[in-house]
């Protein structure tokens, strides 16, 4: 529970400073791409999955990602706050992002009863890039990834190996990666 105050804690801080750090008076323009399908690797997308983004205002979008996670169905939804908005369809658009939902799968093999998904918040930083080709309804988006886990996905762990004597390959990574392309909808 401290983590999701201290997190949103961020999160508003962050909106507060760059709101009240404008030196002139800014009008909200009418957004050109107010929304975007994308299918994609991530926890944006829900592990394996698709991802509705909604942008009611240039700089803020709103999203909900839902897809296949490997331990079961994965979600997600958050927003994504874009840097260099004010610019004409840029080329290159890096965006910061935030997001709860499902952030660590643990999958068993051949135990599928074992399998569990942790939900919490992510934060994290990306770059949505246009192809050089004429596909203006179309562009790709990466992001890296920070998920902010609990106590209770390390104690899972731990309980699997000593209770079940279930041995694991791999660690768990303290960052992620998400890769997507988006398509304009509206």
């Amino acid at each position: 529970m401290k983590t999701i105050k201290l997190s949103l804690s961020v999160v508003c801080l962050f909106f507060t400073f760059n709101t009240y750090s404008q030196d002139t008076p800014t009008t909200i323009k009418q957004n050109k791409l107010n929304t975007t399908i994308g299918l994609g690797l991530g926890l944006d997308y829900g592990g394996i999955g698709a991802n509705i983004l909604y942008y009611p205002v240039d700089q803020i979008g709103l999203f909900g990602g839902v897809g296949y996670a490997f331990a079961g169905a994965g979600f997600n939804v958050g927003a994504k706050f874009r840097l260099n908005a004010k610019k004409e369809s840029p080329k290159i658009g890096p965006y910061l992002i935030g997001m709860y939902g499902y952030n660590a799968a643990i999958a068993v093999k051949n135990a599928s009863k074992f399998n569990k998904l942790f939900y919490g918040p992510t934060f994290g930083f990306g770059v949505d890039f246009k192809p050089k080709n004429k596909d203006r309804n179309g562009y790709w988006s990466l992001a890296l990834l920070v998920p902010i886990r609990s106590s209770d996905v390390n104690q899972y762990i731990d309980d699997l190996k000593n209770k079940e004597g279930i041995e694991f390959e791999n660690e768990l990574l303290p960052i992620g990666f998400s890769i997507g392309y988006r398509i304009k909808i509206d």
